[in-house]
């Protein structure tokens, strides 16, 4: 991101009476070279956080009246793609005037010629008078400075719950039905490009408890009906799993709205020794497919929704086995 900025001086009003406070209006004017860009705010002699004004970016000039001409002013700039996050102040300084004294008008005196008679039709010239303007107050304009691009990377930590299904059995002991719970680690934008899009990386650590030798359908009947020795045999039939899932994300971001597009491989490993088909495997492995949909309710945090799409690449349920997973989130942002 370039941005050029100069600063303008135009003097509207002198007051004679007052030669320590000359009152004068300053213009600033920069131009936009980065059209990412979609916000503006300034100051002028201070950085205070509720002193900003903030524009958008089709203002690229401010003026401001009735300055003190005998003290430098400051603007102070920042500038932003999403009108949440602001780079670092570029400072641009309108220097004080320095009056120039009056010059009075000088008049050359005629002199005299030496005697000589004069044709008869030749007049006498008269003597010559320059004629010096008033000098006007002159400021120099500031160079102009820099404006540091505004990174839009940040790190999310997040607590997940949600719904696992699998197409079918991949062991006849267990529920296709199954809930679960974690904790997902997010890097967006490493890579930006264009306005709103960047590369990440999420990675998502998650407990699933299978339910082996019942069912959550069968559970709850049992439990609607009186039968609470039901939830006795519930907790102890939960074999417990843990999976791993890094994925490279597609980041679309826009205010306070942030998608995420992406795939991955995931590593799931289970306690149980006969987690799959009854052999002594304790663990699955297989690519799949993820959105996410987040809301900023506020600079730090998030609320969201996820989906997975996965397909099982290892031998077991005679390969090729698919899932299905929905979550909820809510995320803290560093």
């Amino acid at each position: 991101m370039k941005l050029k900025f100069t600063a303008l001086l135009a003097i509207l009003i002198l007051l004679p009476a007052m030669l320590f406070a000359v009152p004068v209006v300053i213009t600033w004017e920069w131009l936009l070279e980065d059209p990412e860009v979609t916000t503006f705010r300034f100051q002028i002699d201070s950085e205070k956080p509720e002193g900003w004004i903030t524009v958008d970016s089709s203002v690229t000039s401010y003026t401001e009246r009735g300055l003190d001409g005998t003290v430098d002013h400051t603007l102070y700039l920042q500038q932003s793609y999403d009108g949440i996050h602001f780079s670092e102040s570029t400072r641009s300084v309108a220097e004080a005037m320095i009056l120039a004294p009056e010059p009075q008008a000088v008049v050359e005196e005629p002199v005299a010629p030496k005697p000589v008679t004069p044709a008869p039709s030749a007049p006498q010239p008269a003597a010559p008078v320059q004629e010096v303007k008033k000098a006007e107050p002159v400021a120099t304009p500031p160079k102009a400075p820099k404006v540091k691009e505004p990174s839009r990377f940040y790190t999310k930590l997040g607590i997940n719950l949600g719904y696992n299904r699998q197409r079918s059995r991949f062991n006849s002991a267990y529920d296709i039905n199954n809930l679960k719970g974690g904790m997902t680690l997010e890097f967006h934008n490493i890579l930006t490009f264009a306005k709103v899009f960047g590369l990440g990386v999420d990675l998502d650590l998650e407990y699933t408890p299978y339910l082996r030798g019942t069912t959550y359908r069968a559970t709850l009947s049992k439990v609607l009906k009186g039968n609470f020795d039901a939830l006795s045999t519930f907790f102890t039939s939960l074999e417990h799993s843990f999976t791993a899932s890094p994925a490279v994300m597609l980041n679309v971001e826009g205010g306070r709205i942030a998608l995420g597009l992406g795939g991955g491989g995931f590593l799931t490993y289970s306690l149980d020794p006969s987690f799959i088909d009854s052999s002594t495997l304790t663990y699955r492995y297989g690519v799949f497919a993820k959105a996410a949909l987040s809301y900023r309710l506020t600079d730090h945090f998030t609320l969201g929704i996820g989906g997975k799409y996965g397909v099982d690449l290892d031998k077991f349920a005679s390969g090729g086995h698919q899932f299905l997973e929905a979550t909820m989130s809510f995320g803290y942002i560093f």
